[in-house]
């Protein structure tokens, strides 16, 4: 099972390197579809909860950093730094109530559900907040 975003594969780029067009979208579409448990092209709040849950391998209702980057195909290091995008009080655990929220603001248009366009803006945001994609780019 996957979480979040946020958000993997990342083919081996250590923290430094910048994300370009191509290599971006291959990202998080592959990210997207770990997530996309029916592989219907939308992400629903029920896929997203049992990815969650499922990388909370001790069932103690949190997500800790250790518990992601297991449980993401990403490099360990990339991993913890978009762990720690989301974990605000950086104390290394981020609640279901936490992870929920982050789909939510994936949700860009408000529907309940988030679209492969959705999730590919909003990757590609974490990745610029980051620093892995050249300022002033898109990915593109």
């Amino acid at each position: 099972m996957k979480l979040i975003l946020a958000l993997s594969l990342f083919l081996g780029y250590v923290t430094c390197q910048h994300i370009h067009g191509h290599e971006l979208k291959v990202l998080a579409q592959n990210e997207f579809n770990g997530y996309d448990h029916n592989h219907n092209g939308v992400l629903e709040m029920a896929e997203f909860e049992a990815s969650v849950q499922g990388t909370d391998t001790n069932g103690d209702g949190h997500v800790t950093c250790a518990e992601y980057a297991a449980a993401s195909s990403q490099p360990h290091a990339l991993a913890l730094e978009i762990f720690h995008h989301y974990d605000q009080d950086v104390d290394c655990i981020m609640s279901h109530a936490d992870a929920v929220a982050t789909l939510h603001q994936i949700d860009s248009n408000g529907g309940g559900t988030v679209n492969e366009h959705e999730f590919e803006h909003y990757y590609t945001q974490i990745m610029k907040h980051l620093g892995h994609i050249p300022h002033g780019h898109n990915g593109r």
